[in-house]
């Protein structure tokens, strides 16, 4: 196994699906949440969105491929960890996803030894 330093972002969240299966349902459900509050607060964000990296319009665009491929693919998603690192992991998405995981691990929803093993695998 290489060191986590070394790894793609969608190896280290495959070791993540492994290894906390039933997290991973609960991070999917808040990751559509945020997406359809993102999407649907897009005016008010706008007011307050002031000079970010990404563009606010393409925030939104982002939230909004996440959302759909969140709803296409539903509960397959948790039986197929390929799917799920490739649909939500790669790509411009993977903006979105990423930030949302890490909000998620500051959440009191989320377990204690997931929140440690995504700062440990991400924040590297």
């Amino acid at each position: 196994m290489k060191p986590i330093h070394k790894m793609k972002l969608h190896q280290k969240i495959k070791i993540l699906y492994k290894l906390y299966p039933a997290s991973i349902v609960e991070f999917t459900d808040y990751l559509k949440a945020c997406a359809i509050e993102t999407i649907d607060d897009r005016e008010a964000m706008a007011e307050t969105w002031g000079r970010n990296v990404v563009q606010q319009d393409y925030w939104v665009l982002l939230a909004m491929k996440t959302f759909d491929r969140v709803k296409h693919y539903e509960e397959s998603l948790f039986y197929c960890r390929k799917l799920f690192t490739k649909q939500l992991f790669k790509g411009g998405v993977s903006l979105f996803t990423v930030y949302t995981l890490l909000r998620y691990a500051e959440t009191e929803n989320c377990s204690h030894k997931f929140a440690q093993s995504v700062k440990l695998f991400i924040e590297i």
